[in-house]
Parts: structure tokens; sequence; C-alpha cells
């Protein structure tokens, strides 16, 4: 396998070389000649990576990398994900993605159609071509031990989960997705001419690229959430923060190429958030790989901090350069038919600008343990608290956008039918909020919270049902419906928890809200590597029994930390969450928790999800943007 995957690397380097220099040239048959080439490299990238997945499946511990992140006593389904748990073949994994989204582009009909698929792949064949040389030259996955062990160290323990067999996987998929826009607008204002549909071409790939790092967020806060033991999806931890850099510009630059063209600074927006949300995917990887922050989630420094430093900067040295050299492309940007009524159109900007507003809020804050070394000598890192004072006004105000953003689409059709638009919604809104503030005892920011999403929920729904009405489209809507429900479910379970910390003895009944619960013992089980005790609680409301809570700890052979699996009962109402915190003989120590409305963060994710896929589908099956895009290619050539 070793020799196997990295013939394979070295000939998807030679291979992607080729279709470099052959997708530079002008001849036609150059071009055909790049595209077979473009194959080919996929090809051998494909190989690479069924290697190394080979290797975990038939523990081959000859490979460094499979013996440091593999154990034969592991399950079939974290073996395959041990290929992501390092550094060398997570970069290995998203060079696989990347290459597919190389044949996606070949095989786009609108670029195709429009002599556009060579140039993008040339853009996006050059950031492969990089990440091939570092796995070759720099961080190989296929480094191979002189003296094997048997058996090697084992996945970690917070990594056997469901959760990070598919959160680092779908993170990829959207930062790889980024990528496309990025190609495709440095592919068509390198060339010039007067053909400026890259708004249009770029706007599949950036709702496929944002919905897959949404989904990348969610999944990673639900990890967390299950699997880490402290009650919580979101620290404010920098590599969490990374994530969520390009998920900002990414949102931001969706809303925007929403957008008409001819809209007053469309061209000129999209360009920096197109260049933005691509080299933030570049700044994430630099925070995760370079060491310079610490996080529970980043892999050890290295060479490569400093090699995707010198990236960064190199892509937007090229960008800002390429902006200025075809600065005449965005002449113009402004005049024509606008798509949105006048303040609907205001509130998108709104948003776009509380959007960077955020990115900057955050960038600060995480960037600022980094400041306070270069100025005063020593390290401070801004807590939580931080964070939730410059992010919770703004997230607030930019949800109150979103929300009346059915009520603004009616915005010019004059003042009455506005009036109408808001009236029940903003009621209903008020009357939420001052019952979460008198009754339900929230604070300020959470009775808003509260008010926004009931607001917002019966405008969107409103737009829908209400007889003759035009309301957005499903997929919008389900989106910022979705939204919505998570906002609930963050603010919800931010304010509205309660804890106890009780030991219990064999046979014991305890009351914990509306909850009996009851304590049977505890069971001990024993592995190759490990052993695990465990308890299972019984649930009880008025009697009626109605399901179980159980949470364990394992300890490991080889590791001096025990792993900790947390229990989670789940309503719609609440969530109880246990930890089994320590035992002695059968008497155990427990820590129970209880978070309001935990469940509506997960079932809003799904319904957003739901609403860009939908959204997704739409501009890819009803042949209208492609058709536009053809007809303007057509006229400009």
């Amino acid at each position: 396998m070793h020799y196997l995957g990295l013939i394979s690397l070295y000939l998807s380097c030679a291979f992607t070389l080729l279709a470099l220099y052959a997708g530079t040239r002008p001849e036609a048959a150059r071009h055909k000649l790049a595209r077979r080439a473009s194959s080919l490299s996929v090809a051998a990238v494909v190989i690479s990576t069924l290697a190394l997945v080979a290797a975990f499946v038939t523990s081959d511990f000859r490979l460094a990398y499979v013996a440091r992140n593999s154990a034969r006593s592991l399950s079939l389904i974290y073996k395959v994900s041990g290929l992501w748990a390092g550094q060398s073949g997570s970069l290995l994994l998203w060079l696989f993605i990347m290459s597919l989204f190389t044949i996606a582009v070949q095989k786009s009909r609108g670029l195709r159609e429009v002599g556009l698929d060579v140039p993008v792949n040339v853009v996006i064949n050059s950031v492969r071509l990089l990440f091939m040389l570092l796995l070759v030259f720099v961080i190989s996955p296929f480094e191979v031990l002189q003296n094997p062990p048997y058996n090697g160290s084992g996945l970690n323990p917070m990594l056997q989960s469901l959760g990070m067999v598919v959160h680092p996987p779908l993170l990829f998929l959207g930062f790889s997705g980024f990528a496309v826009p990025f190609a495709v607008t440095v592919a068509q204002l390198w060339a010039g001419g007067r053909f400026d549909a890259w708004l249009e071409l770029s706007r599949p790939w950036a709702l496929f690229a944002w919905l897959f790092l949404t989904a990348g967020i969610v999944t990673g806060g639900q990890w967390a959430y299950n699997e880490l033991g402290w009650g919580g999806y979101w620290a404010w931890d920098p590599v969490e923060n990374a994530s969520l850099f390009p998920w900002l510009t990414g949102t931001a630059l969706v809303l925007t190429l929403q957008l008409s063209k001819g809209y007053p600074g469309r061209k000129v927006w999209s360009y920096i958030l197109i260049v933005l949300s691509f080299a933030l995917t570049i700044f994430a990887t630099f925070l995760t790989r370079g060491g310079v922050l610490d996080s529970v989630h980043a892999f050890s420094g290295g060479p490569l901090g400093p090699i995707f430093m010198a990236v960064l900067a190199a892509i937007l040295i090229f960008a800002s350069a390429l902006a200025y050299w075809r600065r005449g492309a965005f002449r113009g940007d402004g005049h024509g038919q606008v798509g949105f009524h006048g303040l609907l159109g205001w509130g998108v900007q709104g948003g776009v600008v509380l959007l960077l507003l955020l990115l900057a809020g955050v960038l600060f804050g995480t960037m600022f343990p980094l400041l306070s070394r270069a100025v005063v000598g020593r390290e401070i890192v801004l807590d939580e608290s931080f964070f939730n004072q410059v992010t919770v006004p703004l997230f607030l105000v930019l949800f109150a956008l979103m929300a009346l953003s059915p009520v603004l689409a009616k915005g010019g059709r004059g003042l009455r039918p506005l009036l109408r638009a808001a009236g029940i919604p903003v009621l209903l809104g008020a009357l939420t909020g001052l019952y979460v503030y008198v009754a339900a005892g929230g604070g300020l920011a959470v009775s808003a919270a509260f008010a926004i999403a009931a607001l917002g929920l019966a405008a969107h729904l409103g737009s829908l049902v209400w007889p003759g009405e035009k309301g957005f489209k499903l997929g919008s809507t389900a989106v910022h419906v979705g939204v919505l429900l998570m906002l609930v479910g963050v603010a919800g379970s931010s304010v509205f928890t309660d804890e106890i910390f009780i030991s219990v003895e064999p046979g014991e009944v305890f009351h914990f809200g509306e909850y009996q619960v009851g304590y049977t013992g505890l069971t001990t089980r024993y592995g190759v590597d490990r052993y695990t005790v465990s308890t299972t609680l019984s649930l009880a409301r008025n009697g009626t029994s109605v399901g179980e809570l159980a949470s364990a700890k394992t300890f490991w052979e080889n590791r001096t930390q025990p792993s900790t699996k947390v229990g989670v009962f789940s309503t719609i109402k609440e969530d109880l969450y246990l930890n089994l915190a320590g035992w002695e003989g059968q008497a155990a120590q427990l820590h129970l928790e209880r978070f309001a409305l935990v469940s509506w963060i997960w079932f809003g994710a799904w319904l957003a999800y739901f609403g860009a896929a939908l959204s997704l589908f739409r501009l890819a099956s009803v042949g209208k943007l492609h058709k536009q895009v053809k007809a303007r290619w057509q006229r400009t050539s």
C-alpha cells in the first residue's frame, strides 16, 4: 500500500502539471488534453486515498500514520475514519474531495458550454497541486516504519463517534465548495471581455458550499455536546471560530448573489465575499494546523502553518491585483433593473454588513492572544463572555432583519400592504417576548430572541398560506424558519437550565425537575485494551416510565485520561444530560443537568438543510440559469 499510495501521488502531481500546462494554452486540442490530464490526476488521487483506507482496514502498521491512528480492535467504521484523524490523512481527504470538484466542474453543463470548465480547473488544479506537493514532500501519510508494531496506538477515544465520522468530510466539502466560485471569478476576470455571468455561475456552487459547511459546523456542535461531557455545543474555541469565519462570509455571499443583476454594488461585494470566503478556508487551515493558538481541536504545530500563511498572503495579493487590473469589469455596477423591492434590498445589504461586523468581532477575539503577546509580551485569552457581548446584539439584529424579510418584500407595494403584512407577526412577537420576560423569567436578550423568532415564524408561514399573498420561495422560507428554530433552541438552552450533583446508592430514587430518577447500580465490562464502568438510570414522570439515561467512563490501557460517554434523554421541551462523575463501590456520584429546547437546534438545522437543498435542486433542475448564461455568452462572444 505504501508504494501504491505514494506512486499515485507522484502520478497525480505529473498529470496535474500537464493539465495546468495544457489548460493555459489557447488551442482547443490542448483543452481536450487538459481535461484528460485532470481526469487522470483525479483517478490517481482516488487510488492513493483508497490505498491509505485499505491500509487502515487491513491494519497495516508498517505505515506510521496507520500505527498512530488505528488498532486491530477498532470497528471498521472507525478504521476508515482514522483516515482523517491526523494531519496528513485529513489533507489527503481534502485533496480527494477537491479532486471530485474538479470532475464536477468538467461535467458542469453551464461551465462546459461557455468554455470555462478548463480555465476554472486551472485555478482549482493549482490549489490541488499545492496539496499534492505537501503530501509528497512535507507531511506524507505513507511514511514507513523500520520496526512496525504488532498493534497500533489506537484512535483517540473522543474521535470514536459517529459525529467525528461525518464532521470533517462535511467541513471539507464546504471548504472545497468555496474554491469553485473563486476559480470561476478568477478565470472570468483573467480572460476579460464583456461576459459577466460569473455571478450567476457562482451562485449554485456557493449555495452548495454553504449547505455543507453549515452541516459540518452543526455536526461538530452535536459531537461536542454528546462526547465532550461539558453540556455545551459551542465554546468559542479558536478552531470552532476558524470554521465560523468562512461561514459568515459565505452566508453574506449567498445573500448578495440573490440580489438581481444590476443591483448597486452587487459585483464588487460579490467579488470581495468570494475571495474572502475562499481565503478564510485557508486561514482556518492555518489556525488548525499552525499551532499558533491553543485548542482542544487543533493539530500540533509543524511546517504547515507557515506554508498556509504564505499561501493566504499570496491569494489576497493576487486577488487584489486582479481586481485592480480588471477594474473595468466592475464599471456599471448599479445600473439596470433592481429585482428586490427597495426595503428588502436594504435589508439584505444590512445583513451583509452585520455578518462582516460579526466576522471582525470574532476574528479580533480569536487572535487577541497573539496581539497581546506582541504588545504586552504575554498571551491574554478572551473568554466566552467577550464573544457573547460582541456577537449577541449583532446576531439579534441580523435575525430581526431575517425575520422581517417577508414583510420587507412587500415594501414596494405601498404602506398599507406593508403594515398589513407586519401587523400580526409584530403582535405575536411582542406578546411572546413579554411572556418570556415576565412569566418565564428570561432576560432582555433571551426575551428579544424569542420575540424575534415568533415574529419571523409568523411572517414566513403567513407569506406561504395567507390568501392572495405572494410569499418567499419554499427553499428560502425553510432555511429562514430552520434558523429561527435554532435561535429558539440556542436561547432556551443557554438560559433555562438546571443541574444537581448527587451521590446515590443502588435502589435509590430521587427527583429532578418533574422526573423520578431511579439508580440500580454500576456495571463493569472488560475489553482487550480497556474497561468500562457504566450506569443506567430509569426515568419516570407522574409514576409512568418514560425512558432510560445511561452514562459510562472508559479507562484505556495506553492512555492516562478516561473517556466519558454522557447520557442524553431528549424531548421537544428539554434534554436531560447525565455524566457519571465518580463512584466508590456501588455508590455513584452523578451530575445531572437539564437544558431547555436543545432538540430545536438540531431540528431547525435539518429544516435549513432541506431548504438549502431544495433551492439548490431548483437551480440545477429548471435549466433557467443555464439558458440565461448561454444566451448572454452568445451575445457577447
